[in-house]
């Protein structure tokens, strides 16, 4: 089973799975804060998403596989626009505004139609981390589902161990909700 479908069966398990909704707006072109640029996938940025995930920070805290081969990562992109197409998700590489150097990813997940909660996850690589990436890109991907894709809330769901997670969380302005069973902590947050 290659990658895509795992993370496609896993989005589905996750969010109930539910028959399949309107497509979600593509992403603005030139989505910046001027320092960090959320786009979506392209096949090209196979080799680099690779690399980027040849990391144990990220391999312990996200279900990206060891060894992901970059044909598999160029995969992405197709992956990317089926799940915005049936509007269970968008899924964006995180970019420095300046060159354009891949620096992580960031996805919004959407359960049901009614499109209530939207469940944001991300990633970034090592040479990007502890410069405030993460919080530029959720801070750009929750204005942008709030006001464009109309979710009633987000949620953040990091691992009990990641630290680094959960003070974006906190630095967005997501409440601190229950742990659950799962070994991660919820964090919410109202349009």
């Amino acid at each position: 089973m290659s990658l895509a479908t795992r993370l496609q069966e896993r989005l589905r398990s996750t969010l109930g799975g539910g028959a399949p909704g309107v497509a979600l707006p593509v992403p603005p072109v030139g989505f910046t804060d001027g320092t960090v640029a959320l786009r979506p996938w392209r096949p090209s940025d196979g080799l680099d998403l690779s690399a980027l995930c040849d990391d144990p920070e990220i391999h312990r805290f996200t279900a990206v596989p060891r060894d992901y081969p970059a044909r598999e990562a160029a995969g992405n992109a197709a992956f990317a626009e089926e799940q915005r197409l049936e509007g269970r998700g968008v899924h964006l590489a995180i970019t420095d505004a300046h060159d354009a150097v891949l620096l992580g990813a960031i996805d919004l997940a959407v359960s049901g139609p009614d499109r209530d909660v939207g469940r944001v996850s991300f990633l970034l690589g090592a040479a990007a981390r502890g410069e405030g990436h993460a919080t530029r890109a959720v801070r750009l991907l929750e204005g942008w589902a709030f006001r464009t894709v109309g979710v009633g809330g987000l949620e953040l769901r990091p691992q009990r161990e990641n630290a680094a997670a959960i003070a974006v969380a906190d630095r967005c302005g997501f409440v601190r909700g229950t742990d659950g069973g799962d070994g991660r902590v919820t964090f919410t947050r109202p349009a």
